[in-house]
């Protein structure tokens, strides 16, 4: 299967696939669905570098990528949302899109140029997304970038990235997040993308 571009009319699946892990424990069942689609829209850069792929028309996998304070296309959709939003919900959805943009911002500053953030990626089916990584990181290699940077945090399964080369360029804690007990790290991890044979 070959990267084909992401059609946005696939967000929902990538929502269903990612809430249990990235909803906040805060709210009803319509807010954390919510809560995690501006997680997804803020990873969606304006380039074409928003991948995915299907077999028989179904979505196995996504991985999105940007360049250094590369721009999206969030701000209309975020306001629209955050107007219907209570008080309360309000602070839980700015409190969230300020730690995604304050980790982009950290991540971009370890880059140069000709570098490449992974922003999100995502199997819908498992054994799909090494697929969809190899094949994005050879795209990466052909337009000439040298490193790929990503960050991810306690929430994920950050030894996957070990286990698989990536050097960790950065641990921290994220103290807004943190409560009684529970230390919630952060992480940026650089793979380089040289072919070594």
């Amino acid at each position: 299967m070959q990267l084909e571009k992401f059609n946005q009319q696939n967000i929902p699946q990538i929502v269903d696939r990612v809430k249990s892990m990235w909803s906040p424990d805060y709210g009803d069942a319509e807010f954390k669905l919510l809560y995690t689609e501006m997680v997804v829209r803020h990873n969606i850069a304006d380039n074409d570098m928003q991948f995915q792929i299907t077999e028989n028309e179904k979505l196995k996998a996504i991985t999105f990528a940007e360049k250094k304070d590369e721009e999206n296309s969030i701000e209309q959709w975020y306001r629209e949302q955050y107007e219907k939003l209570t008080p309360e919900q309000q602070i839980y959805f700015k409190n969230g899109r300020e730690y995604l943009h304050m980790m982009d911002q950290k991540t971009f500053s370890y880059m140069n140029d000709d570098d490449v953030k992974l922003s999100l990626f995502v199997s819908i089916e498992k054994g799909w997304g090494k697929n969809i990584l190899n094949q994005a990181m050879d795209l990466f290699r052909s337009r000439g970038y040298k490193n790929m940077f990503l960050w991810t945090d306690c929430e994920c399964d950050v030894d996957w990235y070990f286990e698989r080369g990536y050097e960790l360029v950065e641990k921290d804690i994220y103290k807004p997040f943190c409560s009684d007990g529970f230390t919630y790290e952060t992480f940026i991890f650089k793979k380089a993308l040289e072919r070594t044979f």
